[in-house]
């Protein structure tokens, strides 16, 4: 995802305004195709699921991400890196926040809340995906999305887009889908016939490229058959709508764009 630090991020949700890995190796491209026999199931999860929670005057925070996750060293190891620091970041936010407060202005402990949960486990990729709940003492708590894609060959995280021949025509490709799924859920939400009608941010699609796009594989088969696309309020609505989820099954026009080192998990 586009983030730059979870302390940026927050300020700028308290305000009520409106992924991501180095690039694959070049021998992920150059690598022979595979063939399309069913892929094998992934290891067996060895580790225990990761969990912390913690409440205080400041800062309620819970934190975790599953079995799967902690299992792989490099994976526990990055995430564990990211819990510390964003409860120290979530902490001095809170202080900051409390000490800036006039007397007659009383102050409301922040919260953060991030649990990554797996959307498939495949020979190859792990995809995870966390809804990050956040209150850092504005008008009400605001919701973001966060997800890896861990290449377990590679032994780090890549983007989705590393999983295409050539991103800006896959995007373009998975648009259309995904622009027609996105107003069948507002139509849903609003109660209203299309087309839409509105300010474009109401009724526009949200660029495909800057939300968390998240591979799934529904029916554990370690295929991946759909990518949901996580996207936070006020992106594709108003607040009181919440947040978007948008499935965008995998095409056979979709997985001809797929890199062959990954299309044996699609």
């Amino acid at each position: 995802m586009k983030k730059s630090s979870l302390a940026a991020m927050l300020l700028a949700l308290s305000a009520c305004s409106g992924e991501s890995g180095p690039s694959p190796s070049p021998a992920a491209d150059e690598a022979q195709p595979p063939t399309d026999a069913a892929p094998v199931a992934p290891p067996a999860v060895k580790a225990k699921a990761r969990a912390v929670e913690e409440k205080n005057e400041l800062l309620e925070f819970t934190y975790g991400w599953p079995g799967e996750a902690a299992a792989i060293p490099g994976l526990n190891a990055r995430l564990e890196s990211e819990l510390e620091r964003d409860r120290a970041e979530a902490l001095g936010m809170a202080r900051e926040d409390r000490a800036a407060r006039p007397p007659e202005a009383p102050f409301h402990g922040h919260y953060l809340a991030k649990e990554w949960k797996s959307y498939g486990d495949t020979p190859h990729l792990l995809s995870l995906a966390a809804q990050v709940a956040t209150f850092t003492g504005g008008a009400h708590g605001n919701t973001l999305f966060d997800s890896i894609l861990w290449d377990r060959t590679l032994g780090r995280a890549i983007k989705p887009a590393d999983l295409f021949t050539d991103p800006a025509v896959a995007f373009a490709t998975i648009s259309g889908a995904y622009c027609a799924a996105l107003d069948r859920e507002r139509v849903e939400k609003r109660q209203e016939p299309l087309p839409l009608e509105g300010e474009d941010w109401l009724i526009g699609c949200p660029s495909l490229a800057q939300q968390a796009i998240v591979p799934v594989d529904g029916d554990g088969d370690s295929r991946f058959e759909l990518l949901r696309v996580l996207i936070p309020p006020y992106e594709a609505g108003p607040y009181v709508e919440g947040t978007y989820e948008v499935d965008v099954p995998v095409t056979d026009p979709v997985r001809g764009l797929i890199k062959p080192d990954y299309r044996t998990v699609f």
